[in-house]
């Protein structure tokens, strides 16, 4: 950088007497990027033998490929000294050919080749791939699974562009490994969609430049597939209801109901009834869990009955869970009562004492107290003479 470069001897033919110019030489010079206009590259010289205004020499560079390189160097016409004219961008152009030429005001002119290398400075961060990486995992994936692979790139080189992934945050209960060199991102520990269904996880990318450049814009969102990993739960078992016998069909008697911690189809349930047989007096809604009477009830059939309830998910392979039910039938006055016999007899003496014992006649109620008082009996006996009749009353 700002190197003197002499070419050798100028040779010259024509009125100054010299030969032939030997073949042009080439050169090489670096500077860095991002220097301010004015930096030196390097110097240039020629040498000519000739003295006085004849051995004045004038230098002139024109940019060789690439127009563009006339914009950013500048060589004093004087001295050689090679210049920049504008700060450098390396990442824009890293390589800058010139034809340099000497002349004086003589004939022929000497003509060199010079090519500026623009040194790299850490000047650019790591740059995402993407804005945002989405990947999806079941909840029962193994530990030390791949979810996704993060990708950053950096426009310099060498150790300037060499990038290590890091996570920043939204890792705190330590699901999640990134491997600082590849960023492959991995499951390290159990997930669990009930406890957690997404994670967004802020991802650095550092380049080794020093100073380093970083990049924390960069965010991982795993989403957290449900598994069918939890079975439904009642809410309250056992189950017990009353219901009077004379509750028309369709009579809603109780809500069983269940709960599951999963999702979608996962948690959807089915109830069915359990260990109930023909002509089985309830029903349940599949979806509900509403519990109805399905048939006329009789208290004086079956006053009790007990039976289960099964509530399944629709995740596959299904899971299910089982309660029990008590359904106690309250009496209601829907029976007459009914004499033990159909008919009564007997025999009686004409001059039977007033409250002398007849017969004892008896009747049923199949209902239960207080509805009918069961069983009933009275004695039948001769009523006294201002009765005027021959019926006497129970006693």
């Amino acid at each position: 950088r700002g190197r003197h470069e002499p070419w050798g001897r100028r040779h010259h033919a024509g009125p100054h007497g010299h030969g032939a110019l030997p073949p042009a030489p080439h050169y090489q010079a670096s500077v860095a990027e991002n220097r301010p206009a004015g930096t030196a590259v390097a110097r240039l010289t020629a040498v000519d033998p000739d003295a006085g205004e004849a051995g004045r020499l004038h230098y002139a560079m024109a940019a060789l490929f690439d127009s563009r390189s006339d914009a950013l160097f500048t060589m004093d016409p004087v001295t050689g000294a090679v210049t920049t004219a504008a700060p450098l961008d390396r990442e824009s152009k890293s390589t800058h050919v010139f034809r340099v030429t000497a002349v004086d005001h003589g004939v022929p002119r000497a003509t060199a080749t010079v090519r500026i290398v623009v040194e790299d400075d850490n000047d650019n961060a790591p740059q995402f791939s993407e804005k945002r990486y989405i990947a999806q995992v079941p909840e029962d994936v193994a530990p030390n699974s791949a979810v996704l692979r993060v990708t950053a790139t950096d426009r310099d080189k060498g150790s300037n562009a060499l990038v290590h992934y890091s996570i920043v945050s939204g890792n705190t209960r330590g699901h999640f490994y990134i491997d600082a060199q590849t960023g492959a991102l991995d499951v390290v520990s159990p997930l669990d969609y009930e406890a957690s269904k997404e994670y967004t996880l802020r991802i650095r990318a550092q380049d080794g430049g020093r100073p380093p450049l970083s990049n924390i814009s960069g965010l991982v969102t795993v989403q957290v597939l449900d598994v069918n990993d939890n079975a439904p739960i009642f809410v309250s078992t056992p189950f017990q209801a009353t219901v009077l016998e004379n509750v028309p069909v369709g009579y809603s008697v109780i809500h069983v109901q269940a709960i599951d911690a999963d999702s979608g189809d996962n948690a959807r349930l089915v109830y069915t009834l359990l260990e109930t047989g023909a002509g089985f007096p309830f029903a349940i809604n599949n979806s509900t869990g509403w519990i109805v009477v399905a048939s006329e009830l009789d208290r004086e059939a079956v006053d009790f009955y007990s039976f289960g309830v099964e509530a399944q998910d629709q995740g596959s392979p299904p899971m299910a869970s089982s309660a029990s039910v008590s359904v106690t039938i309250l009496d209601v006055n829907d029976n007459s009562p009914e004499f033990t016999q159909r008919e009564y007899g007997a025999r009686l003496n004409e001059d039977a004492a007033v409250g002398t014992s007849v017969l004892t006649v008896s009747a049923v109620d199949r209902d239960v107290l207080p509805a009918a008082s069961c069983p009933m009996q009275g004695g039948f006996g001769v009523p006294p003479p201002d009765l005027g009749t021959s019926w006497g009353p129970f006693v």
